[in-house]
């Protein structure tokens, strides 16, 4: 099957990616020319799993273009994966300017029926107004189905989530569109749900959501299990065993951040506003996400006393291990409230100090490290944010021969404290380990 794949952030090349390796024909298009030259030589710009082998495995499938009249003309299915980002005024409503600028551009080559695909994170009810929209910009010349088509991605196993999904959820009008879908999800061995768009617009909402609510009800939790001497470890694997709630998304820590959950609690908490309805358990998580950093904040000035003068390794940038993706990353938080604390900060991410620097405010008591090494052995104490393999793969023995007095705290769950003999580690709802 031939499909045209709209923006080539991330998104739309592990989409591209993800097609071409089922066996279909990729058009692939982007206006940015710099990126589709990267593409086109089989360089990613995201560190992401096996992403660039997957790529390079299957160049010949996908046809990588800045050119619209290349990438529309003749084409009869059409997928958008733009980016979409809230307004910068007005949290919670989304700027969907970009997606329907794509569109009109689109419009101008569309010479024939034509199934289009939203496969970008839009609010309930888009399908229907970008369907009217489309058919205003091609004279209503041609019959335009729109589906709606939500990705379930998740940095850090995004091909394994696009080739293996959980599910695949699709919602269409028409029964011309399920064919189209139908074909081309043929090759895929995963539940297909088709679905209103109304619906399928929600799921994908509601989903996050929930995560997002799973989230912040084990990090109270873990507030409690420091209260009454209960281990949050134990806890949520005893509370994960059971099937009716299961064990993914019970690992306490800092919060969530990123691109998606942040964004998508906002525009749900939104899109129920303006229709009446009170979210009261999301909203409620939304406020003890925002609270967490400052909840280890808090914890750590329990143990030390005063922050003031000490050095800090702040371990962790991105918002999760092994990506390099800072939106929303609670390390911004952590940080700026140590230098509050009148702390000094070395920080250290191997995928992304940079993106990190250039965001973050300077500050003369924040530097950056060049290894976890140099981190760790200028620091009187380390805080770990993030997963990261590197962070996971450290030994006891080599904290402490970094540290002169190894102590950490572990925002995230990354070490194993069994494992740790001779180091003092904490974290929020287990039990020292010395």
């Amino acid at each position: 099957m031939k499909i045209t794949i709209v923006g080539m952030d991330f998104v739309g090349l592990v989409n591209a990616v993800g097609f071409a390796e089922k066996g279909h024909q990729v058009f692939a298009l982007d206006s940015d020319k710099k990126k589709i030259a990267a593409f086109r030589r089989n360089e990613v710009f995201r560190n992401e799993y096996k992403l660039e082998d997957i790529l390079a495995k299957n160049d010949v499938n996908i046809r990588f273009t800045s050119e619209y009249r290349d990438a529309i003309y003749d084409s009869n299915v059409i997928m958008f994966c733009i980016e979409t980002k809230e307004k910068e005024k007005e949290p919670g409503v989304l700027d969907l300017t970009p997606l329907y600028s794509v569109a009109k551009e689109c419009a101008r080559f569309i010479n024939q029926d034509v199934t289009l695909i939203i496969r970008t994170t839009v609010p309930v009810g888009t399908n229907k107004h970008f369907k009217e929209f489309v058919e205003e910009c091609v004279g209503h010349k041609f019959k335009i189905d729109v589906v709606s088509n939500p990705d379930f991605l998740s940095q850090g196993t995004a091909i394994k989530d696009m080739l293996s999904p959980s599910r695949i959820v699709v919602g269409v009008s028409t029964k011309e569109a399920q064919k189209v879908m139908k074909e081309l999800y043929a090759g895929f061995d995963s539940p297909l749900l088709f679905v209103s768009p109304e619906s399928a617009e929600l799921i994908k909402y509601a989903s996050n959501c929930y995560l997002a609510v799973k989230l912040s009800y084990i990090n109270e939790i873990a507030d409690l299990c420091d209260a009454v001497g209960a281990d949050i470890k134990e806890v949520s694997f005893g509370i994960g065993l059971d099937p009716r709630i299961g064990n993914k998304y019970l690992a306490s820590g800092v919060g969530f951040g990123g691109p998606s959950l942040p964004q998508d609690t906002n525009v749900m908490r939104e899109m129920a506003q303006e229709n009446n309805v009170d979210l009261q358990i999301l909203n409620a998580a939304v406020r003890v996400n925002s609270s967490r950093p400052l909840a280890l904040i808090k914890k750590i000035k329990s143990i030390i006393g005063s922050c003031a003068g000490k050095k800090f390794a702040v371990l962790g940038l991105a918002y999760k291990g092994n990506t390099d993706d800072i939106r929303e990353s609670p390390a911004f938080k952590v940080i700026e409230n140590l230098l509050k604390e009148d702390a000094k900060v070395i920080a250290y991410d191997s995928n992304s100090t940079n993106a990190f620097r250039k965001k973050m405010k300077s500050d003369q008591h924040l530097v950056y490290a060049n290894t976890l090494e140099e981190a760790l052995r200028t620091s009187d104490y380390a805080i770990f944010l993030n997963e990261s393999e590197e962070f996971k793969s450290l030994k006891a023995e080599e904290i402490i021969e970094f540290m002169k007095h190894p102590i950490v705290f572990d925002g995230k769950a990354v070490l194993n404290p069994y494992q740790l003999q001779g180091v003092t580690y904490y974290a929020i709802g287990k039990k020292v380990r010395k």
